[in-house]
């Protein structure tokens, strides 16, 4: 097994590893009430409460609110999505 090979997989077996690393990045964060919020994150821990800055709050794909800053509570999150950047 090569050097890189076992990075990805001992990463893949770690997602909050992954999401620590990408702090400072966009994300889009959908609740299990199935609001979303889009913007940059700030700091996650390992119960995956995230901050966030500059959010935008979507329902529907339509953007709701706008947020200086929110705190989501790890035990709401459905799921995480890094954005790529292109």
């Amino acid at each position: 097994m090569t050097r890189e090979n076992s990075l990805s997989q001992s990463t893949a077996k770690r997602p909050l590893a992954i999401l620590q690393k990408s702090t400072k990045k966009k994300v889009t964060v959908r609740l299990k009430n199935e609001v979303e919020y889009k913007g940059k994150m700030e700091n996650v821990d390992s119960y995956m409460n995230l901050i966030m800055t500059d959010a935008e709050e979507l329902r529907e794909d339509k953007v709701v609110a706008n947020y200086g800053r929110v705190i989501l509570r790890g035990s709401n999150v459905l799921f995480i999505r890094l954005e790529t950047e292109l």
